[in-house]
């Protein structure tokens, strides 16, 4: 059975429709036990997308290199609304108990070591958190496709991030034309498919925030 559900959170994640679907290795529930183990949430956002590089350098709040030295996988509920158009506010019509057994939306955070500012307010050795959509709980897995979640290994990332708050993690602004990681030499290099190709090195990065900010 194929379920939807709307929420509008605040960030660079506007909008959110989770459709939740149970699947084992690609396919249908069979009933047996590795099919329980590895069941998958897919969840769908829509995100903010830029015609360029220097769009997303011009509006992060930071931009920053660094590896992910811890993560914590958190639920995060929509706030409740007042609003009582179904097509603004899905909740639209439910009780305050009704709306609090609303499902959770699943996001990792991740602790990021900076070694690298490249704009922004933050030193060299601050750790900064990092949200992203999914993550894992308990034998299930909840995933966005666009998403490709920090990896504790080592990888030294480029994140250009957007700010809510000091009491807040930061996020990405868009989950691939933001996301890169510092190769060799400081060669740049886009994580998803929607990545900005031929983003230079992380000096001339730094280079161009400083000349369109």
């Amino acid at each position: 059975m194929r379920k939807t559900r709307h929420f509008v959170v605040s960030g660079s994640l506007l909008v959110l429709a989770l459709s939740a679907a149970g699947c084992s290795n690609g396919g249908e529930h069979t009933g047996n036990k590795a099919a329980e183990e590895s069941e998958v949430i897919a969840y769908q956002a829509d995100y903010p997308v830029y015609d360029s590089l220097d769009e997303v350098v011009k509006k992060a709040d930071l931009i920053v290199k660094g590896t992910v030295v811890g993560s914590t996988v958190k639920e995060l509920r929509p706030e409740t609304s007042t609003d009582t158009d179904p097509l603004t506010n899905p909740q639209a019509g439910l009780s305050e108990e009704e709306a609090a057994e609303t499902d959770p939306v699943v996001i990792t955070v991740s602790e990021v070591k900076v070694s690298e500012v490249l704009a922004g307010d933050a030193e060299p050795g601050d750790i900064v958190e990092v949200s992203q959509l999914g993550g894992e709980q308990g034998n299930v897995t909840y995933q966005e496709k666009h998403t490709t979640t920090l990896a504790k290994n080592g990888t030294q990332y480029v994140l250009m991030l957007a700010g809510h708050g000091a009491s807040a993690p930061y996020d990405l602004l868009n989950p691939e034309q933001a996301l890169y990681t510092a190769g060799e030499r400081g060669k740049i290099e886009p994580v998803g498919d929607g990545g900005f190709e031929n983003a230079g090195t992380v000096r001339t990065l730094k280079e161009r925030a400083a000349r369109v900010k």
